[in-house]
């Protein structure tokens, strides 16, 4: 939520000067300073230098392209809808009325075009300098409740350049209710909000956990974000289901066709409307290795029956890939890096891991209850305290985070196999401490045996339901879980 007290520190403190560069430069007398300027605050929100010279290098573009007397309107009566309708139409006049090429092009210089928007039509359009980090973005509407859109699809061009009119209508609704001028918004979204959340921290794992899946992604030598510093973190094209610490396996296409290198993935994976690709992931820790050849493994009696190779690694971006054949990739680098554990087990059908767990138990399960995907969050990272972020990596249902205030309904701490003891107390100290932190109403275990139900009544001690995957197919046993964890009966209440 916004507070106006701490804003008012920040404006007439530290943030006056930003304030001031915002009006100056972007809504007067543009210099070819802007660009190193606005480097110099994504920096407090991205990892990546390539991504924040890229945005550098188009804002000086700007500079450069001021005598050419651009324009993208012909006059000033707009609303938010108007003037994004009427620039969209032009995009399409200009790159033959193609949606795919018109967002393309308006997606890879978004900093570049938005800056001229804003200059022509402050009070309407805003500058869009979260590139690659819409995730960023989506954590400060969280904190300060700006309400968003729901995102549009992939494949819908036309509704993604559009999104950017109507993240704009959210912002200067937001400006108007709060009483901040144009370059007041600029500095509250570059500078302020970023840092209040966390920066970079919010969303970008240092203490990587053990990887449980592992995805293919692909790229050439020549992409500005490929790199072989081990310190980088970069942004890359990947699945969203992709889990902070995954194992992600770069394949070069050119000029190689080979598996070059091993990344672990540092942040969750996340939908971004303006990345052009859609879906991303921040990867980190590259490992080169021994180069596997499309060729050897086509040959290779694991790997060449992927799909994936035997598609030529055609579509290759966000390709899962299943234990035993990342552990075959292992085999065939010669090096020492940590496998992906697995057991064979025959009494579930193709669950052999603590991912499938999840995704053949788990996620089924919520549905019954009534639960979509938009209702829970799988590896929540919150912020405890001022410096210090929490990772829980499992399932937290209807979760409400907020700087210094987290709550959700119940957390699931998922597990591949529970059969002793001993293992069923660790797993519910670790449910336990993730439960109390967010203010849980239940801790739930689950793992390929059933699920254990704890009450916070008890401080998560004594399981109040157990049942196996079995025994949860009679209707009786489901419908006392229901009465509890059900989305309309959660705790016993109507919600």
């Amino acid at each position: 939520m916004f507070n106006p007290y701490l804003w008012k520190i920040y404006r007439e403190g530290k943030g006056s000067r930003t304030i001031r560069r915002f009006q100056e430069i972007l809504f007067g007398e543009y210099t070819g300073q802007y660009g190193h300027f606005i480097a110099g605050l994504h920096r407090a929100f991205c990892p990546s230098e390539s991504v924040t010279k890229d945005i550098e290098d188009e804002l000086l573009c700007v500079y450069k392209d001021q005598g050419k007397n651009i324009y993208f309107f012909e006059r000033k009566q707009h609303t938010v809808e108007s003037a994004v309708s009427s620039l969209y139409r032009l995009y399409m006049e200009v790159f033959d009325q193609s949606p795919k090429v018109s967002f393309e092009e308006f997606s890879n210089s978004i900093e570049y075009y938005t800056t001229y928007f804003a200059r022509e039509l402050g009070d309407l359009l805003v500058p869009y300098y979260f590139k690659h980090t819409y995730i960023v973005f989506e954590k400060i509407a969280q904190e300060f409740d700006i309400p968003l859109p729901t995102l549009p699809a992939k494949k819908d061009y036309e509704g993604r350049f559009l999104f950017y009119g109507k993240i704009c209508q959210a912002l200067q609704k937001f400006r108007l209710e709060n009483g901040l001028d144009p370059a007041e918004l600029c500095a509250f979204l570059y500078d302020f909000a970023p840092k209040y959340i966390g920066g970079t921290a919010s969303y970008i794992v240092d203490d990587l956990p053990k990887a449980e899946g592992a995805y293919f992604i692909g790229s050439s030598k020549d992409d500005i974000y490929y790199t072989t510093d081990p310190e980088a973190i970069t942004p890359w094209q990947c699945n969203p289901e992709t889990e902070v610490g995954d194992n992600i396996v770069m394949y070069l296409t050119s000029p190689t066709s080979a598996i070059d290198s091993i990344w672990r993935s540092a942040s969750v994976g996340f939908n971004d409307p303006f990345f052009y690709y859609y879906r991303c992931t921040y990867i980190s820790h590259p490992v080169k290795i021994k180069n596997i050849p499309l060729s050897q493994m086509r040959e290779d009696k694991i790997l060449g029956n992927l799909p994936i190779v035997r598609k030529n690694m055609q579509g290759i971006n966000g390709v899962e890939i299943l234990p035993s054949a990342y552990n075959r990739i292992l085999d065939l680098s010669n090096e020492d890096l940590e496998r992906i554990e697995y057991t064979p087990y025959e009494s579930h059908e193709g669950i052999s891991r603590e991912k499938d767990v999840e995704t053949q138990l788990i996620k089924p399960f919520l549905a019954e209850l009534g639960y979509s995907e938009a209702d829970y969050i799988k590896q929540l990272y919150i912020r405890v305290g001022n410096d210090n972020h929490l990772l829980i990596p499992d399932f937290v249902i209807n979760p409400v985070t907020s700087l210094g205030h987290q709550k959700a309904d119940f957390v699931i701490e998922a597990k591949f196999t529970l059969v002793s003891r001993k293992a069923i107390e660790a797993a519910k100290i670790q449910a336990r401490s993730y439960a109390k932190i967010l203010s849980a109403k239940y801790a739930v275990l689950s793992s390929k045996e059933g699920i254990w139900i704890m009450d916070a009544g008890d401080d998560y001690s004594q399981c109040i339901l157990q049942f196996s995957w079995e025994e949860l197919k009679n209707e009786d046993n489901f419908y006392q879980v229901y009465s509890i964890l059900g989305k309309n009966k959660i705790g016993g209440r109507t919600v």
